[in-house]
């Protein structure tokens, strides 16, 4: 009789379990919308919100990280931190000063711990770019993002005629004040 109250038992759990099984696709689940993506932000250079000097654009895959204005040996300086990908560390560079020469800038002699320097002819000193290029360490052959860069660069305003995605941290790079530091 024991034997047979087992077996019984198994059987009804097994039989509970299928019909878990069976019916759970009804229960709990969430409508599916087709979207299973959040929208990726805007380009924060393509926007035009805070554009680099001259419109500067570059050619390269690039995410921007931050962006903001900082004070650099007493003097308001803008700092954008961007990530290259795909290209190597003098690629990177080489291509930056590219975009920049392309736009009527020219390179100066090298200021350590500046990679390069452009500046506009006959502007100020005040209108100066640097650029610092550093590689990722431990790369791999087939890894996407491949180092940083960081430019130096003159103030700018938000555009007169910004359009509304420029009041989007998420675009702009430019991430308000933490509080808690």
């Amino acid at each position: 009789m024991k034997g047979t109250g087992r077996r019984a038992g198994a059987l009804a759990a097994i039989g509970v379990v299928l019909v878990v099984l069976l019916l759970s696709h009804r229960f709990g689940r969430a409508e599916p919308t087709g979207d299973y993506r959040p929208d990726v932000p805007q380009d924060a250079l393509a926007s035009g919100c805070y554009p680099l000097p001259g419109d500067v654009q570059f050619d390269f895959p690039h995410q921007v990280r931050r962006d903001g204005d900082v004070e650099v040996d007493g003097a308001p300086r803008r700092l954008l931190v961007a990530q290259y990908d795909e290209i190597d560390e003098a690629e990177a560079l080489e291509r930056i000063v590219a975009a920049f020469e392309g736009a009527g800038y020219v390179s100066s002699r090298r200021a350590t711990p500046y990679d390069a320097e452009l500046h506009e002819p006959g502007a100020g000193r005040d209108e100066v770019v640097r650029v610092m290029v550093e590689q990722l360490p431990g790369i791999e052959e087939d890894t996407i993002v491949r180092g940083t860069f960081e430019l130096d660069l003159p103030v700018v305003a938000l555009r007169a005629d910004a359009p509304e995605v420029c009041g989007d941290p998420r675009v702009t790079k430019r991430w308000p004040e933490d509080p808690a530091s």
